[in-house]
């Protein structure tokens, strides 16, 4: 049996799929676990630190409570590997932390249309747009 992909909508709204099933998103909601699920698959495949996804999620205070603030985003990104896993997701950690970074991390096959969307725009730039095509006239019948 083949793999099951992960397929994610970002673009015009947020939907996943798994398998070919739609994920019921209404465990997660609009909840901080969702949003640090977004801005750790925007990041792809360069990841994010830690500070950014802070900020992000919790506001930039310049005498905030780091120590605070980073237990709370461990406790999230707990609370996130669960809920996927409660969504139908395999167990897996989901995120991973390398020095100050933050990676979503997965051996579920990924198809995520803004990651296709890049690659796309990277790849008409690389064509230099120089081959235009001429449309043929539509005949008339």
């Amino acid at each position: 049996m083949p793999d099951k992909v992960l397929q994610i909508q970002m673009l015009g709204g947020f939907a996943m799929y798994y398998g070919g099933e739609a994920i019921a998103l209404n465990k997660v909601g609009r909840t901080k676990s969702l949003r640090l699920f977004q801005i750790l698959l925007l990041s792809l495949p360069g990841g994010i630190s830690k500070s950014e996804i802070m900020d992000s999620l919790y506001g930039w205070n310049e005498n905030g409570d780091m120590i605070n603030r980073n237990k709370n985003l461990n406790n999230l990104i707990y609370r996130l590997k669960k809920q996927l896993m409660a969504l139908g997701l395999p167990e897996q950690e989901y995120v991973e932390i390398k020095g100050s970074k933050c990676y979503f991390k997965s051996d579920i096959t990924l198809k995520l249309d803004t990651l296709e969307f890049q690659k796309a725009v990277k790849q008409a730039k690389s064509s230099g747009g120089g081959a235009k095509q001429k449309c043929k006239p539509l005949e008339s019948k």
